[in-house]
């Protein structure tokens, strides 16, 4: 009798037990289940349609059910608010130097997507002390599970401003144009970037073709180059097209994805945002987006260092 009891008793405990385990496996995939992973946009140089990129790429990851946001990081010269045609109260320096909780500088352009402002006029933010910068990373890490994609606006160019933040990101799409100028603007960035992180995932976006052909010419002869002096080459994501709709929509200060969802940029950047998708897979961000603080940390001390 006391046998069949102490069996019981086990059983009984062995199974509580295992309910509770899978109990809280259940809350901690809960809590797993955003993670935002951080994607940089960055340019060789200025006039190729980066921001206008970032904007729009933004948009059709919110209209397929992704969580965006925007934070504009070309401070003093950020046009994403522009862009957007939306008003910003706050932008990111107001947010880091006030210690603004960055929840209150946002601004919502859809239901899935939002963005922090740059900001226009003002003097650089990434010289920052340490207190701002442990700032921005703490805000960083309460926002992430609130989104599906955090996405930096960088400026044009590599600058030290904001290159510790680019080489600490999980992935970065690279935009550039068939343009020569603009092309050994952009291997000159995937230099100094590979020459600080060579296993960077970077993906390459022709911007302003006359057809497919002329993109995908345009990364063969960028990614032969790199591939033979640096050893390592972005991959292939697309090209887009040049239209007159996208044009018009940045003077109505209505990003085309809104102002013109049936043109072709618009179609275009649909196919791309599910390239890029199925390109960095969805595990990447529960995978590294927990050091990013760590990254950032530790690529601005070498960067600096590099300085001395």
């Amino acid at each position: 009798m006391y046998a069949s009891s102490l069996i019981g008793y086990l059983v009984i405990h062995m199974a509580n037990d295992q309910a509770e385990q899978l109990r809280l496996r259940i809350l901690q995939g809960k809590n797993e289940e955003r993670c935002a992973q951080i994607v940089g946009i960055a340019s060789g140089k200025g006039g190729v349609g980066k921001s206008v990129f970032c904007v729009n790429f933004s948009l059709a990851l919110g209209e397929i059910g992704k969580k965006v946001l925007i934070i504009d990081l070309d401070v003093g010269m950020g046009n994403v608010e522009q862009l957007m045609g939306k008003s910003a109260q706050l932008n990111i320096v107001d947010a880091i130097v006030n210690e603004v909780n960055f929840q209150n500088a946002l601004v919502n352009v859809t239901s899935n997507v939002s963005f922090i402002a740059g900001g226009t006029g003002l003097s650089s933010l990434f010289h920052l002390d340490h207190g701002h910068l442990s700032f921005f990373i703490e805000q960083l890490s309460l926002i992430k599970r609130d989104y599906d994609f955090i996405i930096f606006d960088f400026g044009a160019g590599a600058s030290d401003d904001m290159f510790h933040f680019m080489l600490a990101v999980n992935r970065l799409i690279l935009i550039t144009t068939p343009e020569p100028p603009a092309m050994a603007d952009s291997y000159s960035l995937i230099k100094m970037v590979y020459a600080m992180k060579k296993n960077l995932d970077i993906s390459c976006v022709v911007n302003q073709t006359f057809g497919r052909k002329e993109g995908w010419a345009t990364w063969q002869r960028l990614s032969s180059v790199s591939e033979r002096f640096l050893g390592a080459s972005p991959s292939w994501l697309a090209s887009l097209h040049r239209d007159n709709d996208l044009l018009m929509s940045v003077r109505n200060q209505i990003p085309c994805m809104l102002n013109r969802p049936q043109a072709k940029y618009s179609v275009e950047m649909r196919i791309l945002t599910r390239a890029f998708l199925a390109q960095c897979g969805e595990q990447v961000a529960r995978r590294h987006q927990s050091s990013f603080g760590d990254k950032v940390r530790k690529y601005l001390k070498l960067t600096r260092r590099d300085e001395e």
